[in-house]
Formats: structure tokens, sequence, C-alpha cells
């Protein structure tokens, strides 16, 4: 189990001064209420996935480092998510899907195990392999 090293509280603060931006403006950017991001900063609440998600993205933060759970606080680019894959044709590879589950850590709030995100993995290869083979097989009956 991860420990948490910070406050979801205080490293929002810590983000919203970094971004200079008010709250107000961080609700309009995130469509998340005002009032809602108050109770936030107040420590009342913490973020839902979804709602850490969009604060991370606007704040620029890495959603782990929001929570409390990682120190590394620079949020990394969707380019980078995907480094393995072909640009040019848009082609992921096995690194590109073991590197997205890998990442995964929750659904709606329920943790993701180890178990699942394997067979995750394996499911979606599977799948795109049994294509692969399909889309092969009919170019050559033509």
């Amino acid at each position: 189990m991860i420990r948490k090293v910070d406050s979801f509280q205080h490293r929002l603060k810590i983000a919203l001064d970094d971004a200079k931006i008010s709250q107000s403006e961080l609700g309009r950017r995130t469509g998340i209420n005002r009032q809602l991001i108050s109770d936030y900063l107040k420590g009342k609440y913490e973020a839902k996935q979804d709602k850490l998600y969009e604060l991370a993205k606007v704040l620029n933060v890495d959603e782990g480092w929001l929570m409390g759970v990682s120190d590394k606080k620079e949020r990394r680019h969707p380019e980078e998510d995907f480094e393995n894959t072909n640009k040019e044709n848009g082609d992921i590879t096995d690194k590109d899907i073991d590197h997205y589950f890998n990442g995964l850590r929750s659904y709606k709030g329920l943790e993701i195990s180890d178990e699942q995100k394997e067979f995750m993995r394996n499911s979606i290869k599977s799948f795109l392999e049994s294509q692969r083979a399909m889309n092969n097989k009919q170019n050559k009956k033509k």
C-alpha cells in the first residue's frame, strides 16, 4: 500500500498558488463548482478520480502528486505515454500496451489489482492479435 506523504488539501493549495490562478478560475477551467473547490481547500473532501484528473490537468501536476502518494510533481504529457508508438501510422507496440495497463490504479474508486491488470493487458493483446490475423486472412483472399 502506498503511504500518503502529504494531504490532498495542502498539495492542492500549493498547485493553485504555483499556477497563479484563483479558485473561481480553477472552477471555470475544470468545470468543478467553486464551492466544491473551496471545500477541497478546507479539507472537507478529497476529489474523486474524475475531478482529480481535471484538477491535475489544469494545474499541470501529476495526479499521484496531488493525491499525496507521489513525489513527482511534474505532469506527464500524453505523448510520453506512448513513446514506442510508430508516429507515422499510429501503430502501438506491446510496450505501449504494457505501459498503459501498468499505469492503471483504480476505476471509480476501486483499486485495480496486478492480476486484473494482467488479465486486461492479455485480453487486449489477444483481441488485437486476432483482428490482425483476420485482416491478414482477408487480404490473402483478395
